[in-house]
């Protein structure tokens, strides 16, 4: 861990210097960075010297609750973390133990509690869809998270992974809930929130108020991130939000990150301005807000109704269509991924 600080705070210095912009927000994560607690205050000054961070800047930071500890959120603090997101996925122990979690439900509750007593905006990862998940599993875990009142709240549809012990599992013919379940837990999940207060702003997120993940909206609005640390991404537009812009990944492999100090690119492509066109439909269509056509003629000088107008027409009745925006109707969400596979 000491060799990949030192590593990470020469590509934090040496990426800043050369991108020379003011940064918006920052998130931390994903894996689990509050393992990494005593190296916050040499990332903090990494930070500081290699950026301008605006005053009001939305510092997120993920955790998992093994490693929420008093010392973690002390250290947070001290960093200038002011949304904290913890992956509790589900309350179930027997749920937690068959997806291979490193905690279990009373782990779960005490971060929950602590971070709850110490951050002002929480966010609460759960998940549906999981092996052996009944509704009653859902109902109950959605219920005990909305006693902590988050202020945001994801609910993912679990994705398996090939290579992982669960897609073995899997593979061997372990039972997975059936489509019409997984919809009628998530359909539970946003009603109940929403009565909570809880609105859904993109497909997977919801939040209370404006509490959105500023960072996370930034992304499906198409801006502009840069990505430091071992396999982090980025995305860079040319001055004047010109394109092509790049898209690039640092390696994945530790030692010759920390060899080579964050210099080794993994993957890196171009995106040119009909590729560009593709993304920012296919983010925006999850959002509530949907596709910001000022901002689509802004970006490729091209109005997006003449670009996309034959589709967009063949797709009208799960579109709602108008001179500002164009999003997917809410009753559509879960077929979203056709109707943008269609779309662009």
């Amino acid at each position: 861990m000491e060799s990949y600080f030192t590593a990470l705070e020469k590509e934090i210095l040496r990426r800043g210097k050369k991108i020379d912009r003011t940064v918006d927000h920052i998130y931390i994560g994903g894996g689990t960075p509050s393992i990494a607690y005593p190296y916050f205050p040499r990332l903090k000054r990494a930070l500081e010297e290699g950026f301008r961070i605006n005053a009001d800047a939305e510092i997120s930071m993920e955790c998992n609750p093994e490693s929420v500890s008093e010392r973690f959120v002390e250290a947070a603090q001290v960093l200038g973390v002011n949304r904290i997101s913890v992956g509790v996925q589900t309350l179930s122990d027997r749920l937690l133990q068959r997806i291979g979690r490193a905690h279990n439900a009373s782990q779960a509750r005490k971060a929950l509690s602590l971070l709850r007593s110490n951050f002002g905006n929480l966010n609460v990862d759960m998940m549906v869809g999981l092996p052996e998940q009944k509704e009653e599993d859902v109902r109950e875990t959605t219920e005990e998270l909305l006693s902590y009142a988050p202020e945001h709240l994801s609910c993912y549809s679990l994705i398996v992974e090939k290579g992982t012990p669960l897609y073995r599992d899997v593979k061997k013919g372990a039972f997975l809930p059936d489509e019409d379940l997984v919809v009628d837990c998530y359909d539970y999940v946003v009603e109940r929130l929403g009565k909570a207060g809880l609105r859904r702003y993109e497909i997977s997120n919801f939040c209370r108020g404006d509490a959105v993940c500023k960072y996370n909206a930034s992304v499906w609005q198409y801006a502009d991130y840069l990505g430091l640390g071992i396999g982090a991404s980025s995305f860079m537009k040319g001055k004047g939000l010109s394109f092509p812009a790049r898209r690039r990944k640092n390696t994945g492999n530790l030692d010759r990150y920390i060899r080579e100090e964050g210099t080794h690119i993994g993957a890196s492509e171009m995106i040119d301005e009909e590729e560009g066109k593709r993304e920012f439909l296919m983010l925006g269509l999850r959002t509530e807000c949907g596709v910001d056509t000022a901002f689509y003629r802004e970006l490729f000088h091209r109005d997006l109704y003449v670009d996309f107008g034959e589709r967009i027409n063949k797709l009208q009745q799960f579109l709602e269509i108008s001179k500002d925006c164009l999003i997917i109707k809410p009753e559509y969400f879960y077929i979203s991924n056709s109707v943008i596979a269609e779309l662009i």
